[in-house]
């Protein structure tokens, strides 16, 4: 399956660590609405600093690449009559 080309920017114009609600705002602008109590389960290196959890934003937007390549694409739409028939 070929790889969905996402336009993102560059890695060099983003901060190197984000905590969950940066990262959530990221993905959802760049690949896939999310929620930041949703990246508590994904598996990323945390790093607790000033009290929040940061991420490597390289880690992050790699993995949310992956998932979006695994995810299988769905076909959507009415059926033709002939099928509906057969049914």
């Amino acid at each position: 399956m070929a790889d969905i080309d996402i336009p993102r920017p560059s890695l060099t114009d983003l901060p190197v660590r984000v905590d969950r609600e940066t990262g959530a705002e990221l993905l959802s602008k760049y690949f896939f609405k999310i929620s930041p109590r949703t990246l508590e389960r994904w598996p990323l290196a945390w790093r607790r600093l000033n009290g929040k959890a940061h991420c490597e934003t390289s880690q992050l937007f790699a993995i949310a690449q992956d998932m979006l390549a695994a995810a299988p694409p769905v076909m959507a739409g009415r059926h033709p009559a002939s099928q509906r028939q057969a049914a």
